[in-house]
């Protein structure tokens, strides 16, 4: 029992930072228009932004993953949160676009480098390969939930203070400092379940570690299952300016709209994901079916004409196809388990799978900016939905061809 409860304090308190640590790098998904307002820069400066934090992040996901078999999760993940909330108060000062720039860089060192293979490799090492789906699905319905708590703070504030973007960002400056020093008190170095990431028998050679995923061609495939669940993401990201620019809500209203499809519908999806991975005993198989299905809404999302009228029925769209985005979100790194990755290996291996997933950081937003400054309105967000039916219908077959390869069934990491 006390083994059980120790498991889910530990993956608790992960949760509390992960709700909040890629506010800031992903804040225009919930205040676009604010934002662009208060730094005065044009859509594709914002989607240059996300770019070269994403690309930078190719590099950090494959050393990061390197990092994290070599130094305990907890010291990583303390300075991840107090560093990228001590950055908060310069981007609060609204600064230029080259420091702009030079907070990107930041980011990617504090929330992909230092945070996310630690992070994901803690995950996986909470348990064997029978609860991996409610292990990441709860982890992902945790930081969901977190992150809700946190942006509903962050706009009830913004209302309070006259739509004051200075001040949401101030508060979640603080946020982040928070959550680093409860990590620090609450996550313990050593937990009775939870294998010690910083014990020298974990200790993989580098070279080892990339030799073994870079040769592997089912990490490759798990690799590309991020990849197109991720680049439906990324667009769903624009559902708010969508919402203000086509539809006509107010910013305010379309940021609460935001903050349920980022925080809330990722709850139902995630533990519904996990659950459902757990019983059929095959995230690969599960995986498959929600692309189709996230397929077929896009379809019919698309078809829906730009006319206020409709919103209720938009709306209603957009938040379904997050939630089956979400329940991919929630699943997605299950099969590095099912394709029997030995621990030693796993931050190397979930380094590589990251760089694959989401490798869409390091180009697509500014490819969605670049579409919007050029087809204003409806048409260039509807050229951006559209290509999410394609990204569906490849990461559906990429699930075909790795369940045929029969690596979908559940297997026992080694950890020799």
């Amino acid at each position: 029992m006390e083994k059980n409860i120790n498991k889910w304090i530990v993956l608790a308190t992960i949760c509390l930072g992960g709700g909040v640590i890629y506010i800031f790098p992903y804040i225009q998904y919930t205040y676009y228009d604010s934002m662009m307002d208060a730094l005065g820069f044009s859509h594709t400066q914002m989607g240059n932004i996300l770019s070269i934090y994403g690309l930078l992040n190719m590099v950090a996901y494959l050393f990061g993953g390197v990092i994290a078999d070599r130094f305990h999760y907890k010291s990583l993940l303390v300075f991840s949160l107090i560093a990228t909330g001590v950055s908060g108060f310069l981007f609060a000062s609204f600064p230029s676009y080259g420091a702009m720039i030079f907070l990107s860089i930041l980011w990617s060192i504090t929330t992909i480098f230092s945070y996310w293979p630690a992070m994901i490799k803690a995950v996986k090492l909470l348990g064997q390969s029978d609860i991996q789906g409610r292990l990441f699905g709860f982890r992902e319905a945790g930081f969901a939930l977190a992150g809700l708590l946190f942006a509903s703070i962050g706009l009830f504030i913004f209302r309070m203070s006259g739509e004051s973007f200075s001040s949401v960002l101030i508060f979640y400056s603080i946020a982040y400092i928070i959550c680093g020093v409860i990590t620090f008190l609450f996550l313990p170095r050593k937990t009775q379940g939870l294998k010690d990431l910083s014990s020298s028998k974990h200790h993989a050679d580098m070279w080892a570690g990339l030799r073994y995923a870079v040769k592997n061609p089912n990490v490759w495939l798990a690799g590309f299952l991020v990849f197109f669940a991720y680049s439906v993401g990324t667009a769903l990201g624009r559902f708010a300016p969508y919402l203000t620019s086509v539809y006509k809500m107010g910013v305010t209203t379309a940021a609460l709209v935001a903050i349920i499809s980022e925080y809330l519908v990722p709850n139902l999806g995630a533990i519904g994901g996990g659950l459902v991975v757990d019983k059929v005993k095959s995230a690969i198989r599960v995986i498959k079916w929600c692309f189709l299905l996230m397929g077929i809404l896009l379809i019919v999302f698309v078809s829906l004409p730009g006319t206020p009228n409709i919103i209720l029925i938009v709306i209603i769209m957009g938040l379904s196809i997050k939630l089956v985005q979400s329940a991919l979100r929630g699943i997605y790194f299950v099969p590095v388990g099912e394709i029997g990755v030995p621990d030693r290996y796993l931050g190397t291996t979930i380094g590589l799978v990251s760089i694959i997933g989401f490798f869409p950081d390091a180009f697509i937003f500014t490819i969605w900016g670049k579409i919007l400054d050029s087809f204003s309105g409806e048409v260039g967000y509807k050229i951006i939905f559209s290509s999410l039916i394609v990204f569906c219908l490849l990461g559906a077959c990429i699930a075909y061809v790795l369940g045929k390869k029969n690596v979908g069934t559940t297997t026992k990491t080694s950890s020799n």
